[in-house]
Protein backbone atom coordinates (compact mmCIF):
# COMPACT_ATOMS: atom_id res chain seq x y z
CA UNK A 1 0.00 0.00 0.00
CA UNK A 2 2.65 2.34 0.94
CA UNK A 3 3.70 2.37 -3.14
CA UNK A 4 0.66 2.86 -4.13
CA UNK A 5 -0.03 5.85 -1.82
CA UNK A 6 3.65 7.52 -2.62
CA UNK A 7 2.61 6.81 -6.40
CA UNK A 8 -0.55 9.14 -5.92
CA UNK A 9 1.36 11.81 -3.75
CA UNK A 10 3.53 12.63 -6.75
CA UNK A 11 0.98 12.48 -9.41
CA UNK A 12 -1.11 14.97 -7.02
CA UNK A 13 2.21 17.08 -7.34
CA UNK A 14 2.09 16.96 -10.85
CA UNK A 15 -1.24 17.40 -11.14
CA UNK A 16 -1.12 20.96 -9.23
CA UNK A 17 2.44 21.94 -10.98
CA UNK A 18 0.74 21.35 -14.21
CA UNK A 19 -2.94 22.81 -13.58
CA UNK A 20 -4.70 19.73 -15.52
CA UNK A 21 -8.21 20.03 -13.65
CA UNK A 22 -8.41 16.48 -11.80
CA UNK A 23 -11.13 14.82 -9.82
CA UNK A 24 -9.20 15.91 -6.63
CA UNK A 25 -10.75 18.27 -4.78
CA UNK A 26 -7.71 21.37 -4.97
CA UNK A 27 -4.37 19.84 -4.72
CA UNK A 28 -4.11 17.99 -0.99
CA UNK A 29 -3.13 14.66 -1.02
CA UNK A 30 -5.54 12.57 -2.24
CA UNK A 31 -7.52 9.86 0.53
CA UNK A 32 -8.72 7.35 -2.00
CA UNK A 33 -7.06 4.45 -2.80
CA UNK A 34 -7.74 4.27 -6.55
CA UNK A 35 -6.68 1.26 -7.12
CA UNK A 36 -9.69 -0.40 -5.50
CA UNK A 37 -12.03 2.64 -5.38
CA UNK A 38 -14.84 3.05 -8.23
CA UNK A 39 -15.42 6.41 -9.83
CA UNK A 40 -18.60 6.71 -10.40
CA UNK A 41 -20.33 9.88 -12.70
CA UNK A 42 -24.34 10.18 -12.52
CA UNK A 43 -27.11 13.35 -12.53
CA UNK A 44 -28.95 11.48 -9.18
CA UNK A 45 -30.06 14.55 -6.88
CA UNK A 46 -30.10 13.86 -2.79
CA UNK A 47 -33.56 11.36 -3.38
CA UNK A 48 -31.89 8.79 -5.64
CA UNK A 49 -28.55 9.34 -4.58
CA UNK A 50 -30.09 7.43 -0.86
CA UNK A 51 -31.44 4.61 -2.84
CA UNK A 52 -28.39 4.08 -4.95
CA UNK A 53 -26.31 4.10 -1.70
CA UNK A 54 -28.13 0.66 -0.88
CA UNK A 55 -26.71 -0.97 -3.95
CA UNK A 56 -23.06 0.40 -2.99
CA UNK A 57 -23.30 -1.03 0.35
CA UNK A 58 -24.10 -4.59 -1.11
CA UNK A 59 -21.19 -4.49 -3.62
CA UNK A 60 -19.17 -3.49 -0.99
CA UNK A 61 -20.26 -6.06 1.13
CA UNK A 62 -19.72 -8.69 -1.11
CA UNK A 63 -16.10 -7.62 -2.41
CA UNK A 64 -13.86 -6.30 0.97
CA UNK A 65 -11.48 -4.37 -0.04
CA UNK A 66 -13.45 -2.03 -2.67
CA UNK A 67 -15.48 0.99 -2.66
CA UNK A 68 -17.07 2.88 -4.64
CA UNK A 69 -17.09 6.85 -5.00
CA UNK A 70 -20.07 8.09 -6.22
CA UNK A 71 -20.10 12.01 -7.07
CA UNK A 72 -23.08 13.48 -9.06
CA UNK A 73 -21.90 16.36 -11.60
CA UNK A 74 -25.52 18.27 -11.86
CA UNK A 75 -27.45 17.28 -14.94
CA UNK A 76 -26.03 15.19 -18.25
CA UNK A 77 -24.64 18.15 -19.77
CA UNK A 78 -22.53 18.15 -16.90
CA UNK A 79 -21.66 14.91 -16.64
CA UNK A 80 -20.55 15.07 -20.40
CA UNK A 81 -18.45 17.96 -19.59
CA UNK A 82 -17.22 16.44 -16.62
CA UNK A 83 -15.85 13.23 -18.55
CA UNK A 84 -15.16 15.02 -21.32
CA UNK A 85 -12.76 17.11 -19.50
CA UNK A 86 -10.91 14.06 -17.73
CA UNK A 87 -10.60 12.09 -20.50
CA UNK A 88 -8.31 15.15 -21.86
CA UNK A 89 -6.63 15.01 -18.28
CA UNK A 90 -6.23 11.31 -18.09
CA UNK A 91 -8.13 10.96 -15.10
CA UNK A 92 -11.30 9.74 -15.70
CA UNK A 93 -14.11 8.17 -14.00
CA UNK A 94 -14.37 3.97 -13.52
CA UNK A 95 -18.25 4.61 -14.77
CA UNK A 96 -20.83 7.66 -15.75
CA UNK A 97 -23.98 8.25 -16.76
CA UNK A 98 -24.04 8.52 -20.40
CA UNK A 99 -26.51 9.33 -23.64
CA UNK A 100 -25.61 7.70 -26.44
CA UNK A 101 -24.67 11.62 -28.05
CA UNK A 102 -22.52 11.23 -25.31
CA UNK A 103 -20.62 7.95 -26.24
CA UNK A 104 -20.24 8.84 -29.54
CA UNK A 105 -17.41 11.93 -28.77
CA UNK A 106 -15.87 9.45 -25.75
CA UNK A 107 -14.89 6.78 -28.56
CA UNK A 108 -12.56 8.76 -29.65
CA UNK A 109 -10.19 8.36 -26.75
CA UNK A 110 -10.19 4.55 -27.29
CA UNK A 111 -11.12 4.52 -23.31
CA UNK A 112 -14.77 3.15 -23.63
CA UNK A 113 -14.88 -0.65 -22.98
CA UNK A 114 -16.28 -2.71 -25.20
CA UNK A 115 -18.12 -4.49 -22.26
CA UNK A 116 -18.56 -8.24 -24.07
CA UNK A 117 -15.64 -9.42 -22.88
CA UNK A 118 -17.37 -9.30 -19.10
CA UNK A 119 -21.10 -9.67 -19.95
CA UNK A 120 -19.89 -13.17 -21.82
CA UNK A 121 -17.65 -14.63 -19.21
CA UNK A 122 -17.56 -17.57 -17.14
CA UNK A 123 -15.55 -16.73 -14.34
CA UNK A 124 -16.22 -15.89 -10.89
CA UNK A 125 -15.41 -12.73 -9.44
CA UNK A 126 -12.00 -12.91 -8.03
CA UNK A 127 -9.71 -9.73 -7.02
CA UNK A 128 -6.22 -9.13 -4.89
CA UNK A 129 -6.98 -8.00 -1.20
CA UNK A 130 -4.03 -6.21 0.26
CA UNK A 131 -3.94 -5.82 3.83
CA UNK A 132 -2.25 -2.74 5.95
CA UNK A 133 1.29 -5.09 6.07
CA UNK A 134 1.32 -5.65 2.49
CA UNK A 135 0.26 -9.41 2.40
CA UNK A 136 -1.56 -10.13 -0.79
CA UNK A 137 -4.52 -12.37 -0.94
CA UNK A 138 -6.55 -13.62 -3.62
CA UNK A 139 -10.35 -13.35 -3.21
CA UNK A 140 -12.87 -15.86 -5.02
CA UNK A 141 -16.58 -15.54 -4.86
CA UNK A 142 -19.37 -17.35 -6.27
CA UNK A 143 -20.85 -14.35 -7.93
CA UNK A 144 -20.37 -15.30 -11.31
CA UNK A 145 -19.33 -11.93 -13.72
CA UNK A 146 -21.39 -12.83 -16.80
CA UNK A 147 -24.49 -12.92 -17.75
CA UNK A 148 -26.72 -15.87 -18.60
CA UNK A 149 -28.70 -16.20 -21.82
CA UNK A 150 -31.93 -16.19 -19.85
CA UNK A 151 -30.44 -13.06 -17.85
CA UNK A 152 -29.94 -11.11 -21.02
CA UNK A 153 -33.46 -12.48 -22.33
CA UNK A 154 -34.47 -10.22 -19.13
CA UNK A 155 -33.53 -6.69 -20.32
CA UNK A 156 -35.24 -5.00 -22.65
CA UNK A 157 -34.14 -5.41 -25.94
CA UNK A 158 -34.59 -1.96 -27.42
CA UNK A 159 -32.91 -0.91 -24.76
CA UNK A 160 -29.86 -3.06 -24.37
CA UNK A 161 -29.58 -3.39 -27.97
CA UNK A 162 -28.96 0.98 -28.09
CA UNK A 163 -25.36 -0.23 -26.70
CA UNK A 164 -24.25 -1.91 -30.06
CA UNK A 165 -21.29 -0.34 -31.34
CA UNK A 166 -23.32 -0.60 -34.98
CA UNK A 167 -25.28 2.34 -33.07
CA UNK A 168 -22.74 4.87 -33.02
CA UNK A 169 -21.67 6.24 -36.66
CA UNK A 170 -17.81 6.30 -36.20
CA UNK A 171 -17.48 3.36 -33.55
CA UNK A 172 -15.37 1.61 -36.60
CA UNK A 173 -12.83 4.65 -36.99
CA UNK A 174 -11.49 3.99 -33.18
CA UNK A 175 -11.29 0.43 -33.49
CA UNK A 176 -14.47 -1.03 -32.58
CA UNK A 177 -16.65 -3.94 -33.89
CA UNK A 178 -19.85 -3.62 -34.72
CA UNK A 179 -20.84 -6.69 -32.39
CA UNK A 180 -19.14 -4.58 -29.55
CA UNK A 181 -21.12 -3.44 -26.66
CA UNK A 182 -20.05 0.48 -25.34
CA UNK A 183 -23.06 0.51 -23.45
CA UNK A 184 -25.58 -0.85 -20.93
CA UNK A 185 -29.49 0.57 -20.15
CA UNK A 186 -29.68 1.90 -16.59
CA UNK A 187 -33.24 2.97 -16.37
CA UNK A 188 -35.08 4.84 -19.23
CA UNK A 189 -37.51 7.09 -19.74
CA UNK A 190 -39.86 9.34 -22.02
CA UNK A 191 -41.91 11.97 -22.61
CA UNK A 192 -45.79 12.09 -21.44
CA UNK A 193 -48.56 14.21 -22.05
CA UNK A 194 -49.46 14.95 -18.59
CA UNK A 195 -52.70 17.37 -18.37
CA UNK A 196 -55.49 19.33 -16.51
CA UNK A 197 -58.38 17.07 -15.96
CA UNK A 198 -60.70 19.76 -14.85
CA UNK A 199 -60.19 22.02 -16.83
CA UNK A 200 -60.54 20.07 -19.91
CA UNK A 201 -63.88 18.65 -18.23
CA UNK A 202 -64.88 22.24 -18.03
CA UNK A 203 -64.59 22.72 -21.73
CA UNK A 204 -66.01 19.63 -22.91
CA UNK A 205 -62.70 18.20 -24.05
CA UNK A 206 -61.08 15.11 -24.05
CA UNK A 207 -57.62 14.65 -24.02
CA UNK A 208 -55.72 15.64 -27.29
CA UNK A 209 -54.41 13.14 -29.33
CA UNK A 210 -53.09 14.66 -32.39
CA UNK A 211 -51.05 18.10 -32.22
CA UNK A 212 -54.17 19.20 -34.70
CA UNK A 213 -56.35 18.26 -31.89
CA UNK A 214 -54.44 20.26 -29.15
CA UNK A 215 -54.16 22.98 -31.03
CA UNK A 216 -57.93 23.26 -32.18
CA UNK A 217 -58.79 23.08 -28.34
CA UNK A 218 -56.83 26.42 -27.64
CA UNK A 219 -58.84 29.47 -28.28
CA UNK A 220 -61.39 27.92 -26.01
CA UNK A 221 -59.56 26.94 -23.12
CA UNK A 222 -57.79 30.50 -23.43
CA UNK A 223 -61.22 31.80 -23.78
CA UNK A 224 -62.59 30.01 -20.63
CA UNK A 225 -58.64 30.86 -18.45
CA UNK A 226 -57.53 33.80 -19.76
CA UNK A 227 -54.61 33.70 -18.02
CA UNK A 228 -54.02 30.66 -18.59
CA UNK A 229 -51.03 29.09 -21.30
CA UNK A 230 -52.36 25.80 -23.23
CA UNK A 231 -49.02 24.03 -23.68
CA UNK A 232 -46.00 23.76 -21.63
CA UNK A 233 -43.05 21.81 -23.57
CA UNK A 234 -40.14 21.38 -21.41
CA UNK A 235 -37.64 20.05 -23.49
CA UNK A 236 -37.58 22.58 -27.32
CA UNK A 237 -34.85 19.81 -28.43
CA UNK A 238 -37.03 17.15 -27.74
CA UNK A 239 -39.66 18.70 -29.54
CA UNK A 240 -37.95 19.73 -32.44
CA UNK A 241 -36.70 16.07 -33.09
CA UNK A 242 -40.21 14.56 -32.44
CA UNK A 243 -41.52 16.33 -35.10
CA UNK A 244 -38.75 15.52 -37.38
CA UNK A 245 -39.46 11.93 -36.24
CA UNK A 246 -43.30 11.85 -37.10
CA UNK A 247 -43.50 13.40 -39.86
CA UNK A 248 -40.77 12.20 -41.65
CA UNK A 249 -38.67 15.63 -42.64
CA UNK A 250 -35.07 14.31 -41.49
CA UNK A 251 -33.51 15.05 -38.44
CA UNK A 252 -30.13 13.53 -38.64
CA UNK A 253 -28.11 10.41 -40.02
CA UNK A 254 -25.11 8.42 -38.90
CA UNK A 255 -24.27 8.52 -42.85
CA UNK A 256 -21.27 10.63 -42.70
CA UNK A 257 -21.84 12.01 -45.86
CA UNK A 258 -24.64 14.09 -44.52
CA UNK A 259 -25.14 14.12 -40.77
CA UNK A 260 -27.43 16.98 -40.32
CA UNK A 261 -30.71 16.25 -42.54
CA UNK A 262 -32.66 19.07 -40.95
CA UNK A 263 -30.15 21.69 -43.12
CA UNK A 264 -30.91 20.20 -46.51
CA UNK A 265 -33.06 22.03 -48.76
CA UNK A 266 -35.77 19.53 -48.70
CA UNK A 267 -35.55 18.98 -44.68
CA UNK A 268 -35.97 22.91 -44.41
CA UNK A 269 -38.87 23.94 -47.07
CA UNK A 270 -41.21 20.73 -44.83
CA UNK A 271 -39.44 22.32 -41.11
CA UNK A 272 -39.67 25.80 -41.58
CA UNK A 273 -44.25 25.94 -42.12
CA UNK A 274 -44.11 24.41 -39.25
CA UNK A 275 -41.77 27.24 -37.31
CA UNK A 276 -43.83 29.72 -38.68
CA UNK A 277 -47.26 28.14 -37.06
CA UNK A 278 -45.65 27.48 -34.03
CA UNK A 279 -45.00 31.23 -34.23
CA UNK A 280 -48.02 32.20 -34.70
CA UNK A 281 -49.22 30.25 -31.50
CA UNK A 282 -46.74 31.51 -29.16
CA UNK A 283 -47.52 34.69 -30.13
CA UNK A 284 -51.08 34.16 -28.88
CA UNK A 285 -50.21 33.16 -25.65
CA UNK A 286 -50.83 29.14 -26.47
CA UNK A 287 -47.19 28.14 -25.70
CA UNK A 288 -43.99 28.15 -23.45
CA UNK A 289 -40.97 26.28 -22.94
CA UNK A 290 -38.47 25.58 -20.61
CA UNK A 291 -35.68 28.23 -21.43
CA UNK A 292 -38.47 30.89 -22.16
CA UNK A 293 -40.58 30.42 -19.01
CA UNK A 294 -36.76 29.46 -17.55
CA UNK A 295 -37.63 26.64 -15.26
CA UNK A 296 -39.30 23.22 -16.06
CA UNK A 297 -42.73 24.19 -16.92
CA UNK A 298 -44.07 21.22 -14.76
CA UNK A 299 -43.70 25.06 -11.78
CA UNK A 300 -46.47 26.36 -14.08
CA UNK A 301 -48.29 23.09 -14.57
CA UNK A 302 -49.23 22.29 -10.75
CA UNK A 303 -50.22 26.18 -10.32
CA UNK A 304 -53.90 25.25 -12.00
CA UNK A 305 -55.42 26.82 -14.88
CA UNK A 306 -57.25 29.76 -13.21
CA UNK A 307 -53.94 30.90 -11.75
CA UNK A 308 -52.38 31.24 -14.87
CA UNK A 309 -50.90 27.60 -14.99
CA UNK A 310 -51.07 25.39 -18.25
CA UNK A 311 -53.77 22.62 -19.51
CA UNK A 312 -50.86 20.50 -21.06
CA UNK A 313 -47.10 19.97 -19.92
CA UNK A 314 -45.07 17.92 -21.98
CA UNK A 315 -42.22 16.38 -19.64
CA UNK A 316 -40.18 13.22 -18.95
CA UNK A 317 -41.69 10.60 -17.53
CA UNK A 318 -38.76 10.44 -14.89
CA UNK A 319 -40.03 14.35 -13.60
CA UNK A 320 -43.46 12.87 -12.73
CA UNK A 321 -43.41 13.87 -9.17
CA UNK A 322 -43.01 17.35 -9.97
CA UNK A 323 -46.07 17.43 -11.94
CA UNK A 324 -48.31 16.66 -8.88
CA UNK A 325 -50.84 19.23 -8.24
CA UNK A 326 -52.24 17.66 -5.08
CA UNK A 327 -55.86 19.01 -4.59
CA UNK A 328 -55.47 21.86 -7.35
CA UNK A 329 -57.06 19.70 -9.83
CA UNK A 330 -57.88 16.24 -11.46
CA UNK A 331 -54.69 15.29 -13.15
CA UNK A 332 -54.12 12.54 -15.99
CA UNK A 333 -51.43 11.52 -18.08
CA UNK A 334 -51.45 10.46 -21.89
CA UNK A 335 -49.22 9.84 -24.87
CA UNK A 336 -48.24 13.01 -26.51
CA UNK A 337 -50.03 13.64 -29.75
CA UNK A 338 -49.53 12.12 -32.87
CA UNK A 339 -48.75 13.61 -36.54
CA UNK A 340 -51.13 12.67 -38.89
CA UNK A 341 -49.48 11.79 -41.54
CA UNK A 342 -50.85 10.17 -44.86
CA UNK A 343 -54.10 9.74 -43.52
CA UNK A 344 -52.36 7.65 -40.51
CA UNK A 345 -51.05 9.06 -37.05
CA UNK A 346 -47.95 8.66 -35.74
CA UNK A 347 -47.20 8.60 -32.42
CA UNK A 348 -43.38 7.75 -32.39
CA UNK A 349 -42.12 9.30 -28.85
CA UNK A 350 -38.65 9.59 -27.89
CA UNK A 351 -36.61 7.19 -25.88
CA UNK A 352 -33.94 8.71 -23.12
CA UNK A 353 -32.64 8.38 -19.83
CA UNK A 354 -28.89 7.22 -19.02
CA UNK A 355 -26.92 4.38 -20.02
CA UNK A 356 -23.77 3.22 -17.85
CA UNK A 357 -20.71 3.63 -19.89
CA UNK A 358 -16.99 2.32 -18.72
CA UNK A 359 -13.83 3.56 -18.37
CA UNK A 360 -10.06 2.13 -18.51
CA UNK A 361 -6.74 3.49 -18.02
CA UNK A 362 -7.41 6.43 -15.94
CA UNK A 363 -5.79 7.23 -12.60
CA UNK A 364 -2.80 5.57 -13.08
CA UNK A 365 -3.66 2.55 -11.62
CA UNK A 366 -1.56 -0.70 -11.64
CA UNK A 367 -4.39 -2.85 -12.11
CA UNK A 368 -6.90 -1.95 -15.21
CA UNK A 369 -8.06 -5.38 -15.89
CA UNK A 370 -8.79 -6.17 -12.00
CA UNK A 371 -10.79 -2.44 -12.08
CA UNK A 372 -12.75 -3.50 -15.20
CA UNK A 373 -14.01 -6.59 -13.77
CA UNK A 374 -14.91 -5.01 -10.59
CA UNK A 375 -16.37 -1.93 -12.07
CA UNK A 376 -18.25 -4.55 -14.13
CA UNK A 377 -19.58 -6.43 -10.87
CA UNK A 378 -20.68 -2.84 -9.29
CA UNK A 379 -22.97 -2.48 -13.10
CA UNK A 380 -24.97 -5.78 -12.18
CA UNK A 381 -25.34 -4.45 -8.74
CA UNK A 382 -26.89 -1.59 -10.54
CA UNK A 383 -28.91 -4.03 -12.75
CA UNK A 384 -30.00 -5.81 -9.88
CA UNK A 385 -33.96 -6.63 -10.64
CA UNK A 386 -34.86 -6.43 -7.39
CA UNK A 387 -32.96 -2.40 -7.43
CA UNK A 388 -34.12 -1.84 -10.34
CA UNK A 389 -37.89 -1.91 -9.04
CA UNK A 390 -36.51 0.43 -5.97
CA UNK A 391 -35.11 2.93 -8.32
CA UNK A 392 -37.91 2.92 -10.88
CA UNK A 393 -40.53 3.22 -7.23
CA UNK A 394 -38.50 6.35 -6.25
CA UNK A 395 -37.71 7.71 -9.67
CA UNK A 396 -40.79 7.32 -12.24
CA UNK A 397 -38.09 5.36 -14.16
CA UNK A 398 -38.63 2.51 -16.01
CA UNK A 399 -36.92 -0.42 -15.14
CA UNK A 400 -34.08 -1.84 -17.73
CA UNK A 401 -34.91 -5.49 -16.59
CA UNK A 402 -38.46 -6.93 -17.32
CA UNK A 403 -38.08 -8.69 -14.28
CA UNK A 404 -38.08 -5.99 -12.34
CA UNK A 405 -42.59 -5.95 -12.69
CA UNK A 406 -42.30 -8.92 -11.12
CA UNK A 407 -41.21 -7.45 -7.64
CA UNK A 408 -43.72 -7.54 -5.43
CA UNK A 409 -43.40 -3.84 -4.24
CA UNK A 410 -43.06 -2.49 -7.85
CA UNK A 411 -46.62 -4.55 -8.65
CA UNK A 412 -48.11 -2.44 -5.30
CA UNK A 413 -46.49 0.12 -6.51
CA UNK A 414 -48.50 -0.11 -9.88
CA UNK A 415 -51.68 -0.68 -8.49
CA UNK A 416 -52.08 2.74 -6.89
CA UNK A 417 -51.35 3.82 -10.93
CA UNK A 418 -54.83 5.87 -10.48
CA UNK A 419 -53.63 7.85 -7.33
CA UNK A 420 -49.79 8.21 -7.77
CA UNK A 421 -48.85 9.90 -10.63
CA UNK A 422 -45.30 8.50 -10.41
CA UNK A 423 -47.32 4.80 -10.65
CA UNK A 424 -49.20 6.23 -13.47
CA UNK A 425 -46.53 8.24 -15.50
CA UNK A 426 -44.55 4.60 -15.39
CA UNK A 427 -47.80 2.43 -16.41
CA UNK A 428 -48.21 5.15 -19.56
CA UNK A 429 -44.54 5.03 -20.40
CA UNK A 430 -44.36 0.92 -19.83
CA UNK A 431 -47.38 0.42 -22.60
CA UNK A 432 -45.05 2.82 -25.47
CA UNK A 433 -42.25 0.62 -25.59
CA UNK A 434 -43.19 -0.03 -29.19
CA UNK A 435 -43.63 3.75 -29.87
CA UNK A 436 -40.09 4.63 -28.73
CA UNK A 437 -37.20 5.87 -31.36
CA UNK A 438 -33.67 7.15 -30.74
CA UNK A 439 -32.10 9.15 -32.94
CA UNK A 440 -28.30 8.10 -34.67
CA UNK A 441 -25.33 8.42 -32.58
CA UNK A 442 -22.35 10.23 -33.52
CA UNK A 443 -19.69 12.87 -33.08
CA UNK A 444 -21.61 15.72 -33.29
CA UNK A 445 -25.03 14.52 -32.56
CA UNK A 446 -24.97 16.31 -29.31
CA UNK A 447 -24.15 19.56 -31.05
CA UNK A 448 -27.01 18.51 -33.24
CA UNK A 449 -29.27 18.28 -29.94
CA UNK A 450 -28.48 21.85 -29.02
CA UNK A 451 -28.92 23.50 -32.04
CA UNK A 452 -32.46 22.20 -32.64
CA UNK A 453 -33.55 23.52 -29.42
CA UNK A 454 -31.59 26.71 -30.24
CA UNK A 455 -34.11 26.76 -33.88
CA UNK A 456 -37.48 26.32 -31.58
CA UNK A 457 -36.27 29.02 -29.45
CA UNK A 458 -35.66 31.47 -32.25
CA UNK A 459 -38.35 30.66 -33.64
CA UNK A 460 -40.91 31.06 -31.05
CA UNK A 461 -40.15 34.41 -30.33
CA UNK A 462 -39.41 35.54 -33.87
CA UNK A 463 -36.06 36.59 -32.66
CA UNK A 464 -35.08 34.38 -36.36
CA UNK A 465 -36.95 33.70 -39.17
CA UNK A 466 -37.39 30.04 -39.48
CA UNK A 467 -34.95 29.67 -42.91
CA UNK A 468 -32.64 31.41 -41.06
CA UNK A 469 -32.33 29.51 -37.77
CA UNK A 470 -32.48 26.22 -39.48
CA UNK A 471 -29.57 27.11 -41.72
CA UNK A 472 -27.37 28.94 -38.89
CA UNK A 473 -28.11 25.58 -36.58
CA UNK A 474 -26.56 23.54 -39.37
CA UNK A 475 -23.50 26.06 -39.86
CA UNK A 476 -22.91 25.51 -36.17
CA UNK A 477 -22.80 21.82 -36.63
CA UNK A 478 -20.70 22.25 -39.07
CA UNK A 479 -22.48 20.85 -41.66
CA UNK A 480 -20.68 19.51 -45.19
CA UNK A 481 -22.67 21.42 -47.76
CA UNK A 482 -23.46 24.85 -47.42
CA UNK A 483 -27.47 24.71 -48.43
Amino acid sequence: MKKIWSKFVVFALVVCLSGVVSVFAGCNTPTVDYEHTIIFYSSQGDSLQTITSNAIARFEAKYPGWKVEHTPQGGYDEVRDKVTQDLQGGFQPDLAYCYPDHVASYIQTQKVVDLNKYINSNENAHWNLTDEEGNVTVKTTEYKVGYSAEELADFVQMYYKEGYATNFGNAATYGYGDNAMLTLPFVKSTELLYYNKSALDACGFEVAKTWDELWAQCAKLVERYPSCTPLGYDSEANWFITMCEQNGWGYTSADSSENYLFGTPESKAKIAPWLEEMHNYYEKGYITTQTIYNAYTSGLFIKGAEDGGLIYCIGSSGGASHQNPGDTFKWGIAPIPGSEVNGEINNSVISQGPSLVMFTGGNGVTNASEKEMMTFMFIKELLDPTFQAAFSIGSGYNSARLSAVDVPEYQEHLAAADTNIVAKAAQVSEQLRDKFFVSPAFNGSSTARTQAGNIIVYCLKGEKQPMDALADAYQNCGGKNQY
